[in-house]
């Protein structure tokens, strides 16, 4: 693995910097899919046979460029976070990393690029300035795929309040307002290309222990903010002494996986057109 690091300009929102929340980030955010990956794929075969190069813009620690490797002869993973990229996946030959603004391509050649993706992270970057990039770079017939998980839900009515009373009352404020583009699955982007086209269909599903949701929760921007601001609060520890309490009374879940959690993905997908 390569990481290059360089200048950049005060285009893409800069947040999970901080060292802890990183490391968070990285161990308790979930993972797409194997579906997802092979939704993208089948998308780039519509116009091109071409898996040369995929770039995975706001790659966060990764977690969305390692499955491309799999598909793509290089793939590089580019995020405004150093300290995102410091918890990066390092041992595969054909993936590599670099800080810098979505914004700002200017590592890539024109017409050099068969995928584009950016997961969970469009709502923080300059879009304008971003798909001229995009436009660019992308081979004529090569995808821009955009996409993200809404908020989770879990098998138990009285923890799923528990957990909405959390995000939409403790945490009221303390959301990055850029946060409800994500409540609302991206309804008002729009990709640069015609004919582009949205993809709902799919989901994750992950069964965690209430220690491993606990993490989750711990990551969220939200909390991190309000952390800040009640440095001795409690409330995470009073949702897991709950939480555990609810889980516990079921006894025909498996001990160490009692939580099904449940994400909705959501998908923007475009070609860019084939020159005639």
């Amino acid at each position: 693995m390569k990481v290059y690091l360089r200048a950049f300009t005060k285009m893409s929102k800069r947040l999970f910097e901080d060292s802890k929340h990183a490391e968070l980030y990285a161990k308790f955010r979930p993972t797409y899919g194997q579906d997802v990956y092979e939704r993208i794929i089948d998308f780039c075969k519509e116009t091109s046979a071409e898996f040369k190069l995929a770039v995975d813009v706001g790659c966060g620690p990764g977690q969305s460029s390692k499955p491309l490797t799999g598909y793509f002869e290089s793939v590089i993973g580019t995020d405004i976070s150093k300290k995102q990229i410091e918890n990066a996946t390092t041992n595969i030959a054909n993936l590599q990393f670099r800080v810098g603004p979505a914004e700002d391509l200017d590592f890539l050649g024109n017409n050099s690029t068969d995928l584009v993706t950016v997961a969970q992270a469009i709502h923080w970057i300059n879009t304008d300035a971003f798909y001229t990039e995009v436009s660019r770079v992308l081979k004529p017939g090569g995808s821009l795929v955009v996409y993200g998980y809404g908020n989770c839900t879990v098998n138990n009515q009285q923890a799923q309040d528990i957990l909405s009373k959390f995000y939409r009352g403790t945490l009221n404020g303390y959301w990055h307002v850029n946060r409800g583009y994500v409540d609302n699955h991206l309804e008002q982007f729009v990709l640069p290309f015609p004919g582009w086209r949205r993809d709902d269909s799919l989901k994750i599903v992950k069964h965690w222990s209430v220690d491993d949701f606990i993490g989750l929760l711990s990551s969220w921007s939200g909390w991190q903010a309000y952390l800040k601001a009640h440095p001795s609060s409690t409330e995470l520890d009073d949702i897991k002494s709950r939480f555990k309490s609810l889980y516990d009374d079921d006894a025909e879940r498996d001990a160490d996986t009692k939580i099904r959690v449940e994400w909705p993905v959501f998908m923007l997908m475009g070609h860019k057109p084939v020159e005639t």
